[in-house]
């Protein structure tokens, strides 16, 4: 038995010299390159302003306002957010601590007494960007910890943006993995000296390829390693010793390619899609939904199989508007009804099935929940199969969380670019990017699509009476009545200056006039107060029904664009049904 304990400390020893030096290294490497992959994307976005202002779209002041506004609120990981001032060191922008901007922080020292701010310009202008460590205060920190930054110059500005990572924080994940390896480890290798023990010197051979197999693995061979097999050749303890051993690379194998392939995903829907596609098709899970939190308006998204198809949930829609009540997210573990049937409460009573709903967590936080459901069945072979699957797709879970984190940024910066910074709803761009699955979910249904083109009447006079300041009110007040006027499944946008187009999912026929009606009637009835009094406005609004009317959307979308105009020739303030006969030559 000593021998067995030295053999299992050695192994542990083996696995730890090889593999956690290189595992450091890897993710030290890892946040470094995301890091600077999110100040590169966020970078990307002063091209944007800069076209706006070349083509005199907005002016170079109001650029840098929206600008500083859109990049405030984002992060990088819990800790991370991004930063902004200029090459005289002036803070421009700091979301953490606001009371610096506007300071000229150019004789600032960090606690080792470097000057970080002149470390800022001196980097980004020899190089145009870089890596800058430095001691900086953290939440909870009673002093300054290490931080590293990745800081970018922006020359037509004069600007320097930049993110960062608290170094504690990685090697506290660090520390994680070498507890998650050093138990692992110590589990795989007392289980396999017992055996050795136990069953004698005729399975010499096949534990040093076990353990060859492992230290491969703890060498950094990679994908060479996982691909080692053992050739089984009896049906005793050394048969199912080299089974398991397949068994385990085949399963490491898996989640390594698995990760390999999400890596390269555009985007973090495409990870979530991937995520339900496994879960079902290969794992056996029969019914699965993923539901993203969406932070900033304390929502949740269903994201698998997809944010148009709700009507097999069987929790209350309520959930996706106030994501508080979604139980899992709130408690960040796990919440299953194979333990107490009633355990949540938005639940559906009469659903027919056991939820097994497990938080996705990054930083701490979580980021989205996997409700995994499975048919009332309780018997003994039932219930292992179940916990069989359950505990495969928790692997694949948080093999996709470092992938997660990533995307979720990137994810961020692109739900910016659909969203307009004034009224907060989608813009044009966001159509552009969902038509296609908006157009498959409701033709899958069986359902239509009511398209309202909503156009304020005479609002050139509020700009020119009351200045652009007004206009801005004005244009707020009406998003948010026609947003409240309208489900929460439907969808709002901006389409341009003081026109919106609203997208009524799964309609009746005929549904889209009366819809239409009543948001006419709110938004005459709203009294926009300014600065120098109150005013009122009516709206006019053309409506079309898709695929009722025509075969494509777009087409649609110009049919109501057709019968807005028309309501704006009858007189405005009114709604007009699109007719076949409103369609003209000179409209093609």
């Amino acid at each position: 038995m000593a021998i067995s304990i030295i053999s299992v400390a050695l192994l542990i020893l083996v696995i730890l010299g090889y593999f956690m030096p290189l595992a450091e290294q890897k993710m030290l490497a890892g946040k470094k390159e995301g890091l600077k992959n999110v100040v590169d994307t966020t970078y990307g976005m002063f091209q944007e302003y800069a076209d706006l202002i070349r083509e005199g779209k907005i002016s170079k002041a109001e650029a840098k306002k929206q600008f500083a506004r859109r990049i405030r609120p984002l992060r990088f990981s819990e800790n991370s957010y991004f930063w902004i001032n200029d090459m005289d060191s002036t803070m421009v922008m700091h979301p953490i601590m606001p009371e610096l901007e506007g300071l000229n922080l150019n004789d600032r020292k960090d606690s080792r007494g470097n000057l970080l701010f002149q470390d800022f310009l001196r980097i980004s202008k020899a190089h145009g960007a870089g890596y800058v460590d430095y001691m900086w205060a953290k939440a909870g920190k009673e002093k300054p910890v290490p931080k590293l930054s990745y800081v970018r110059l922006y020359e037509p500005w004069g600007w320097i943006l930049g993110s960062g990572i608290y170094i504690d924080d990685v090697y506290e994940d660090i520390n994680q993995l070498r507890l998650f390896l050093l138990t692992s480890v110590a589990l795989f290798a007392t289980l396999t000296i017992t055996l050795a023990v136990f069953i004698g010197t005729g399975i010499t051979r096949p534990l040093k390829k076990v353990i060859s197999g492992l230290q491969d693995i703890a060498g950094g061979k990679g994908r060479a390693g996982l691909t080692k097999r053992i050739a089984i050749t009896s049906i005793d303890e050394i048969g199912l010793l080299s089974t398991e051993f397949n068994s385990l690379m085949d399963a490491i194998n898996s989640l390594a390619v698995f990760k390999n392939v999400i890596e390269e995903d555009d985007s973090l829907d495409e990870v979530y899609q991937r995520l339900g596609d496994l879960f079902t098709q290969m794992i056996g899970i029969p019914r699965c939904f993923i539901f993203q939190v969406i932070s900033s308006k304390s929502k949740l998204e269903l994201t698998y199989p997809g944010r148009f198809d709700q009507e097999g949930m069987m929790c209350n829609q309520l959930i996706l508007d106030d994501n508080t009540l979604c139980k899992a997210k709130r408690t960040g573990h796990v919440i299953t009804s194979t333990r107490f049937p009633a355990i949540c409460r938005q639940f559906k009573p009469e659903a027919k099935e056991h939820h097994y709903c497990i938080p996705i967590m990054v930083g701490g936080a979580t980021v989205a929940v996997v409700q995994c459901l499975f048919p009332k069945q309780d018997s003994q072979t039932e219930v292992k199969a179940r916990e069989t699957k359950l505990f495969k797709a928790e692997q694949y879970i948080n093999e996709s969380l470092a992938v997660i984190e990533t995307k979720r940024l990137m994810n961020s910066l692109k739900d910016a670019a659909l969203i307009d910074p004034l009224t907060g709803l989608y813009n044009r761009r966001y159509l552009q990017e969902y038509t296609e699955k908006i157009v498959a979910g409701v033709l899958r249904r069986g359902k239509s699509i009511g398209l309202i083109m909503c156009d304020l009447d005479y609002f050139k006079q509020v700009n020119d009476t009351y200045g652009h300041h007004a206009g801005d009110l004005v244009l707020k007040e009406t998003a948010r009545t026609i947003a409240q006027n309208v489900r929460d499944s439907d969808i709002v946008i901006r389409f341009g200056g003081e026109e919106f187009l609203v997208v009524l999912l799964d309609i009746n026929d005929g549904e889209s006039i009366d819809i239409a009606e009543k948001i006419r009637l709110k938004v005459q009835q709203v009294k926009f107060k300014l600065p120098d009094g109150v005013i009122q406005k009516t709206i006019s609004l053309g409506a079309s029904e898709f695929p009722k009317d025509t075969d494509t959307l777009w087409s649609c979308i110009k049919y109501a664009d057709v019968a807005l105009y028309r309501a704006k020739e009858e007189g405005r303030n009114r709604c007009v049904r699109f007719l076949t006969e409103m369609w003209t030559e000179d409209q093609i």
